[in-house]
């Protein structure tokens, strides 16, 4: 059968990662990929695409609408499938539900918590209700589409899957970096949080030397930040990068301190690298990271609790180690393969339709 993908998501890496293997089931002839552009870190095999302009939002969503409409008239194609809900899958789900299309809603983080639990919530659930199948990075996102009326057996967790051999492990003896941040420099990150706990960190291991990967636009705002919080020469901000786990295996810790998210690919890769995450318990987060275990979870806005995280792993190496092999230890849980069994039931359900 063939598929119609209809997403955005900034980053490509995030695009392959979440078609890579749905394109990899055997019932999966084809998918036609409506987005901007083309990824350039991976190829998506069995795929084709149908680019729509970047230049403005409202042509590039009826440039997207229409490619779905043509598309959905193919007999070959059996139902769309949509990343970032709110608008992608929504343009899609009209663009093909007339022809007889059935639609996946695949919610990431973000998209879940800052578009349906947001003002326009009271309208924007009774559309997406209607998708035939969804996924959700965790158990607490399900529990929470379940309360706001998506039937429970149409709703799969989706693992954040990704091609943990490519990522390789890194070498804890060529370590340049004590803690790295990878991500978009945006307001709820709290970026601002983790330089505050560098510098903190700083004053008892002056020594110590940190990462920022990922570009938004607190970038400039950021990078004055460090300088007035004493870390020039000890935060590299790297901007963004094609493929950021280059970076990853230069460290020791994965940092977050966002207000909000899902499960952030930036955990799962660490955590497949073997880097030891610090991070908030927000969204799915603490389904995965067990404190005191394989991580560490910190309340949010708390730049002296991240500290202290980071200067225990500092003095107590046995500490250190524990949890990085208890963090490396769950590699096999974001394998390509796994997210691929993920489709099994619906791929199923289409192709008995």
């Amino acid at each position: 059968m063939e598929l119609i993908c209809c997403l955005a998501l900034k980053y490509d890496a995030l695009a392959c990662n979440y078609l890579i293997p749905l394109a990899r089931h055997p019932l999966v002839s084809k998918l036609w990929i409506v987005r901007h552009k083309k990824p350039e870190v991976a190829e998506i095999p069995k795929s084709e695409y149908r680019l729509a302009p970047e230049r403005c939002k409202w042509l590039r969503w009826a440039h997207m609408y229409r490619e779905c409409r043509a598309l959905a008239r193919r007999p070959e194609v059996a139902g769309v499938v949509s990343f970032n809900p709110v608008p992608y899958g929504l343009i899609a789900h009209q663009a093909a539900y007339p022809l007889g299309k059935k639609t996946h809603f695949g919610f990431i983080g973000s998209d879940w918590y800052r578009a349906c639990q947001g003002p326009l919530r009271s309208v924007l659930l009774p559309c997406l209700r209607r998708g035939d199948f969804f996924t959700a990075t965790g158990e607490a996102m399900k529990n929470e589409m379940v309360q706001a009326g998506f039937p429970a057996g149409r709703i799969a967790v989706l693992p954040h899957a990704v091609d943990v051999e490519r990522l390789g492990v890194s070498d804890a003896t060529q370590m340049k970096y004590r803690a790295i941040f990878v991500g978009q420099l945006i307001e709820r990150k709290r970026v601002d949080i983790l330089l505050r706990a560098y510098a903190l960190t700083l004053k008892r291991f002056p020594g110590e030397r940190f990462c920022i990967v990922g570009d938004g636009p607190l970038g400039p705002r950021l990078e004055q930040l460090a300088v007035e919080l004493g870390l020039r020469g000890h935060v590299d901000f790297i901007g963004a990068a094609p493929d950021p786990a280059v970076y990853m295996r230069q460290a020791e810790v994965v940092t977050m301190a966002s207000d909000m998210e899902g499960f952030p690919f930036a955990l799962v890769e660490g955590l497949c690298v073997g880097l030891v995450p610090v991070s908030t318990a927000v969204g799915t987060i603490a389904e995965l990271i067990r404190d005191g275990e394989n991580g560490f979870l910190i309340p949010q806005n708390d730049p002296e609790a991240l500290s202290d995280r980071l200067c225990r792993l500092i003095e107590d190496r046995g500490l250190y180690a524990r949890m990085r092999a208890a963090a490396a230890q769950m590699r096999a849980m974001f394998s390509y393969d796994r997210a691929t069994a993920v489709w099994d039931s619906w791929l199923c359900s289409l192709q008995s339709n």
